[in-house]
Order: C-alpha cells, then structure tokens, then sequence
C-alpha cells in the first residue's frame, strides 16, 4: 500500500487544490476517485472516513486528514523539502488569510456551479432520488441552498449571494496583485493552490467575463501562469471530465443576459 492516498474528484475546487500542491512536491498516491454525481460521498464505508461526506481525503500511512485548507498545511509540514510556505511570518500571516478567505467564500462557490449548471443536469433525476441525494447533505445550510438553487436557480437567494461574493472576490485578487504576484509571498505555493481553483471555475462557468484582461488582467497574467505550471497537466487537466466542463460554459452561456443582469446589479 502506498503511503499517501488520495480520495478525490477531479473537477471538485478542494481537491485541486491539493493535487496541485502534491504536484509541486512531486509526491506520489494512489488516486481514488469519488463520483459526486453519483452520490458516493455519501456511501457508508467513505463517510466513515470523512463523516462530512466530502472530499478530499488524504491518507497517509494509515491515518486520515480532512478539510482542504489542513491538508495543505500538512503536506508542507510533513514534506517540507520542496516548500509550499513563504519564509517570514508577514507573509505566513498573508497566506493563512488566503487559506482563511477561500475557505469563507467555498460555500458560494459550489452555490452558482450548481445553480448556474449542475441543477440542469440534478432536475433530471427521479425526484425521490434528487430528494435523498439532498437529504443526504449532512450541514442543513447546505442542504436548505441545494434544495433552493435546485427549485429557482438564478433567482435563489444562495446562487444571488454567490455570484455577489464572487465580484468581490475577483476584485480583492485584483488587489493582491499590487504587492505580489503570487498569493504565497514570492512564488507559487500553498495559498496559490488554495485560491487558483476558484478562478478556474469561473472561466468554466463562463464567469471571467465579468473580471476580463482589460478590468483585471493580473488575475489573468497569474492564472496563465499557473497553467503553465509543469505538473498541471497531470494534476487538474487530465483529471476534468470534458463533456461535464462543456456543460458547465453552454449552461452558463444560455443564462448570459439574466447574468449580464445581475453582476451590473452588483457594481
């Protein structure tokens, strides 16, 4: 058995985040891929590993970790020879706000994927099936968003505050980029993995429309930057199922004007 395990999904926001960071340490694991359409967070023997029926899980050397932002900050502990952490404490501080920030906005990030598009493809299930998928959603705010954003879609209160959330989140990355240009002090490392997810999502759901090269072009300038990273591939690219991604834009794109409607709203 290897000593690190994975429990992921390849388009899920939290687990790209640490693929890319075991990616930059160059760290082998066995993949287990968990299908969340399908509901496999919520089979038995995977929540006894993560009760928050979520992913990602890392193991490593038989003892489990949870929570995203924790795992990051366990991989740079236990395998610091190729450093994912700035070297002063100023910069650690503006780090963990990152990993602080990006955890915060999380929930409105999986608000606008499914209301903007994975609602589209939830609603043709059998409703006693979509109803105990739902169910099985252990937090009740996620579970009350999911039943809300699945019944109005853009007109849901979450998907609203979501999209909202986000204009203020690509504007405050804008900012980032007067001191820095990187979210971890000098170069890539734990805080650019954390927030690089968020923006990919965006340009998946059509979304960098509304933060383009002429209003924000250092989120642009970073973003490329991260693509051209010499592990991406492996890690995000290959791992993106593209008719789902595809999916993701045309479900976007035929939301445009009532979309167009509400980020002028939000200026």
């Amino acid at each position: 058995m290897p000593d690190l395990i994975l429990y992921h999904n390849g388009p899920s926001t939290c687990s790209q985040k640490i693929r890319l960071i075991l990616g930059l340490k160059d760290l082998a694991y066995e993949s287990k891929l968990i299908d969340l359409q399908a509901g496999e967070q919520h089979d038995p023997d995977y929540v006894k590993i993560n009760p928050n029926h979520v992913v990602p899980t890392l193991v490593y050397k038989g003892k489990i970790f949870i929570e995203s932002s924790l795992i990051l900050e366990f991989l740079e502990d236990e395998f610091p020879e190729v450093s994912a952490r700035p070297s002063t404490a100023e910069e650690i501080h503006s780090m963990r706000l990152w990993l602080k920030t990006t955890d915060a906005y999380h929930l409105h990030g999986g608000s606008i994927t499914y209301g903007i598009a994975v609602r589209n493809i939830l609603i043709q299930k059998p409703k006693d099936e979509l109803e105990k998928e739902i169910n099985d959603i252990p937090d009740l705010i996620k579970r009350n968003n999911r039943r809300d954003l699945i019944e109005n879609g853009l007109k849901a209160e979450c998907v609203i505050e979501g999209l909202k959330q986000s204009k203020i989140l690509m504007d405050l990355l804008e900012e980032n980029f007067k001191y820095s240009d990187w979210f971890t002090g000098s170069k890539f490392g734990l805080a650019d993995a954390a927030v690089f997810p968020y923006v990919l999502r965006w340009d998946q759901l059509s979304l960098m429309n509304y933060c383009s090269e002429s209003t924000h072009p250092q989120i642009h300038n970073w973003f490329n930057k991260i693509k051209k990273l010499p592990f991406y591939e492996k890690q995000i690219t290959s791992y993106l199922p593209m008719p789902l991604i595809d999916a993701l834009k045309q479900f976007s794109l035929n939301q445009k004007e009532e979309l167009d409607s509400l980020f002028k709203s939000f200026s």
